[in-house]
């Protein structure tokens, strides 16, 4: 089933890699943030937990 959208199969294809390359950057920025939400320590920690949280969250959000 082909579905006409007045984009080329080209540029699907193309947009759709970019997509992909996309969702891999957040998602590994996403698991980084979430291993700096748990392994923080010192000072900060109180501040950063919460910092990272709201980071993973909002990632989280955008990767879903």
């Amino acid at each position: 089933m082909n579905t006409n959208i007045g984009i080329s199969d080209d540029h699907r294809k193309s947009v759709a890699s970019l997509l992909n390359m996309l969702l891999a950057d957040e998602f590994l920025l996403y698991v980084k943030t979430r291993n700096a939400h748990w392994n923080i320590t010192g000072p900060h920690f109180s501040e950063l937990h919460r910092f990272f949280e709201e980071q993973y969250e909002a990632l989280d959000e955008v990767i879903d």
